[in-house]
């Protein structure tokens, strides 16, 4: 029996970072008989076989949500057999509805050849100018009032100056196209023999939030009796989020952030800053470039999920990360740790912190530290913090220490979780995957902790929401109630630690 993940992902962000994550999938379909197969494919994707002509095609068990224009020069029916809603057969040339051209890579794809010099930044505005894998296209749904705009928040189609950015407007708009949703997320749950549960994508500082939970909520109660397992990547759009934001963006933030929480059953906060040693050449206005670091920590942790050996289902990752307490369930520290090449002098290792302070207060700030990072969350580790669970993903558990730890890591009386994957560096070598890191083929490997530094995040949310006197009921229904959500969080990472140290956090 299979036991199947589905994806769910919702904008340019999330869908860029997927892409990649299904193009890695797409490097391990056996091309050949002889392929030996180190994963079991069935979990991300769908082995579709032709009647008789015993070729099969692999979709990914995937809803992919854009604006629209968001899909470039892709059509949604291109490769498809038929319009299912029409029933009429489909000639798979280039769109008409669009003016959109394919990229030199797509034309290369369509003849049987991949060839990864062919993108640069230029040719890669859209997630669908490298994605490799064939959608069904019950898994890819455009919304039709609001229009795609490259790294930025989008636009009301018929009324510009209306942009895609306030949680409310999400939850509006997913009402426009709720039936839709519904039936295709059906289609590919019918699909699945045994489901370990929802991996799901999206961002929490513009309208997708909103849109986000709103779903979740939806098929949670439709399907799941809200007793299913969602963990929830969220990004930001960092062009959208530098300088002084208005009050209702900030105040919409704060709410993305505490229902998508509640929404979980975990939740990894991503919010990048890619000043690292271990990166080169990077540009940070490419989505195709930004988006592939979160793809490196998600796609270690999806090869744990569907790997033959050494393989850890979803619910028992989550139990041995959580460790009872449901509540603490925001892993707010992440890193990907670059080792040097093992024949180098001193064999030194280099740090890619995946986590910073999120600050909506303020516009983001990078900071420098000793060691090169890359901070995707929501907080760095400080020398105040207590560590309340910590995991580790390595390529090899031969290189760990007597201590569980790399390279003689200090002693913590917090437990890690040491899990192997030992393919997540093959990532970085796909064709599709930009030449931004100074060693494509170097190791690395990833440690995703909870501490009790979420606090430093949530205070000032509980401030600004406090002193909040406009009137925004179209935003949050009760303020009392938002107020509490985020004081409860608060309270759950205080408790254990009762000590004068933690007078630093209250």
């Amino acid at each position: 029996m299979s036991s199947e993940i589905l994806n769910l992902s919702y904008g340019q962000y999330s869908n860029n970072t997927t892409t990649h994550l299904y193009n890695f999938q797409e490097s391990q379909v056996p091309y050949t008989k002889d392929t030996k197969l180190n994963h079991n494919l069935s979990t991300f994707l769908y082995k579709s076989v032709a009647n008789g002509s015993g070729s099969a095609n692999y979709y990914p068990r995937a809803l992919l949500f854009d604006l629209r224009g968001g899909l470039g020069a892709l059509n949604k029916y291109e490769y498809a057999e038929q319009v299912p809603h029409l029933d009429m057969p489909i000639s798979n040339q280039q769109s008409a509805n669009t003016q959109l051209q394919k990229n030199e890579y797509q034309i290369s794809l369509d003849q049987g050849k991949t060839d990864g010099s062919l993108l640069n930044t230029g040719n890669t505005k859209y997630w669908t100018d490298y994605n490799k894998l064939i959608y069904n296209p019950k898994s890819v749904i455009t919304l039709p009032s609001f229009q795609h705009e490259y790294n930025d928040l989008g636009s009301n189609y018929n009324l510009p100056a209306q942009k895609f950015d306030i949680y409310s407007t999400g939850v509006e708009e997913f009402k426009t196209i709720e039936v839709e949703s519904v039936e295709n997320f059906r289609y590919w749950l019918e699909k699945c023999d045994f489901l370990q549960g929802l991996q799901i994508g999206t961002s929490w500082n513009d309208s997708w939030g909103g849109f986000t939970t709103s779903m979740i909520e939806v098929v949670q109660d439709e399907f799941f009796n809200n007793k299913e397992n969602i963990w929830i990547y969220g990004q930001v759009n960092q062009q959208s989020q530098a300088g002084n934001l208005p009050i209702m963006r900030r105040v919409s933030q704060i709410k993305s952030f505490i229902e998508l929480y509640k929404s979980s059953s975990l939740f990894f906060p991503l919010s990048p800053d890619y000043n690292s040693s271990m990166l080169s050449d990077i540009d940070a206005s490419s989505v195709w470039h930004t988006s592939c670091i979160p793809a490196l920590f998600i796609n270690s942790i999806w090869g744990i999920n569907n790997q033959y050996i050494d393989q850890v289902n979803m619910l028992h990752m989550q139990e041995n990360l959580l460790r009872g307490d449901e509540a603490r369930k925001i892993v707010n520290e992440i890193k990907i740790v670059g080792e040097k090449d093992e024949t180098a002098l001193g064999d030194m290792m280099m740090d890619v912190d995946l986590t910073k302070v999120h600050d909506l207060l303020s516009a983001v700030v990078t900071q420098q530290s000793q060691e090169p990072e890359i901070n995707l969350g929501i907080s760095k580790p400080t020398e105040n913090a207590r560590y309340i669970n910590k995991n580790c993903i390595v390529d090899n558990k031969d290189k760990l220490d007597g201590n569980g730890t790399r390279g003689g890591a200090e002693v913590d009386e917090v437990p890690t979780n040491v899990y192997k994957n030992p393919y997540m560096c093959q990532m970085a070598e796909i064709d599709t995957f930009p030449n931004i890191l100074q060693n494509k083929h170097a190791k690395y490997h990833v440690e995703f902790n909870v501490h009790n530094g979420v606090k430093d995040l949530l205070k000032p949310y509980q401030t600004i929401i406090e002193n909040l006197r406009l009137n925004l009921d179209d935003l949050i229904e009760d303020k009392g109630e938002l107020v509490e959500d985020i004081s409860n969080i608060i309270s759950s990472y205080s408790s254990g630690f009762e000590s004068d140290d933690d007078d630093y956090y209250d």
